[in-house]
């Protein structure tokens, strides 16, 4: 389970670099829409994922990085000319930092304190979004430039498809990496019992405070990815709704599990599409449709999708 995780783990990545290299030619514009938007929200639940499903700490700071991400990627590249293969690292730096900021005195909140207190800086950040006009934008929005990345212009669905595969592929390797690695155990052993942690030798505040750095530089990530198929940001998009909807793929894909990340981005993403094809009349219910599933798995499956999935094969 720890270690460098095996080859045939890795395999699946190749398949995906072929897909984003592939699917351009061969798909429609707005399945390609659909494509980038789902990698980018699989960043932002891996991100989300290693905070709450590997170190146990249920925090909703999570979209205000993302809006940091995106902001910050958009202006360095609008505003300072900064090419896209530099801004967006840099706006995930500085999302990670402040997040390492927020993580120091958050490790001191637990359960549903330490979630008031990060829904607080969610809420602040977007209305700082919202009210800083000059920089911003406000909520009249602000429009993205079409990045550049070494001579290869991006900023339409088909351009952008193979740009966001490779950054998932590599996402998910280095979560793979990090999952199994010594950091990786110790926040499982944290999410168990901070008491046998602390116990154990592990330096409970500074792993959880690290936890939330490397979540909020995913979410950072997550931004800069958001500026390759857009060209144009505004608050709403960083608003609570999508905490929700970030929460509710991890909890019914299953929790602590890079599969399970994935499988609830995929289902979670596309069901509003579905029901706006095929069950039109619904489209209204949406909301309660998301609710009886996220009830559903709670219910029945505890452990989301994917535990299910791993304790079936198990069992047999």
């Amino acid at each position: 389970m720890y270690g460098a995780p095996p080859l045939t783990r890795l395999a699946p990545l190749a398949l995906l670099l072929l897909a984003g290299f592939a699917l351009p030619l061969l798909l429609p514009q707005y399945f390609l829409y659909l494509g980038n938007f789902l990698m980018m929200f699989a960043v932002l639940a891996l991100g989300l994922d290693l905070l709450l499903g590997w170190a146990g700490q249920f925090a909703f700071a999570h979209i205000a990085f993302f809006g940091i991400g995106t902001y910050a990627t958009a202006l360095l590249n609008v505003r300072l000319g900064v090419p896209f293969v530099v801004g967006m690292p840099l706006a995930a730096m500085l999302a990670g930092l402040i997040g390492l900021a927020i993580g120091f005195p958050a490790t001191r909140l637990r359960t549903v304190y330490l979630a008031l207190a990060t829904f607080a800086f969610a809420e602040a950040a977007q209305w700082v979004f919202n009210s800083w006009d000059k920089v911003t934008g406000g909520p009249d929005g602000l429009r993205i430039a079409a990045p550049n990345i070494l001579g290869y212009r991006v900023g339409t669905d088909p351009t952008a498809f193979p740009v966001m595969a490779v950054i998932l592929a590599l996402v998910i390797a280095a979560t793979m990496y990090l999952t199994t690695s010594k950091f990786g155990r110790a926040m499982c052993a944290i999410r168990e019992s901070e008491h046998v942690a602390s116990a154990s030798g592990i330096d409970v505040r500074s792993t959880k405070a690290w936890a939330f750095a490397i979540s909020a530089v995913y979410a950072g990530i997550a931004g800069g990815m958001y500026t390759l198929f857009q060209s144009f940001v505004n608050p709403d998009v960083f608003g609570f709704q999508q905490i929700v909807l970030l929460l509710s793929m991890i909890v019914v894909g299953g929790l602590g599990s890079i599969p399970g990340a994935l499988i609830g981005v995929a289902l979670l993403g596309l069901l509003p599409e579905v029901m706006r094809t095929t069950m039109r009349g619904l489209l209204i219910w949406q909301e309660l449709v998301y609710g009886l599933i996220l009830i559903g798995a709670v219910m029945f499956m505890p452990r989301g999708i994917w535990g299910f999935i791993a304790g079936r094969r198990g069992s047999r």
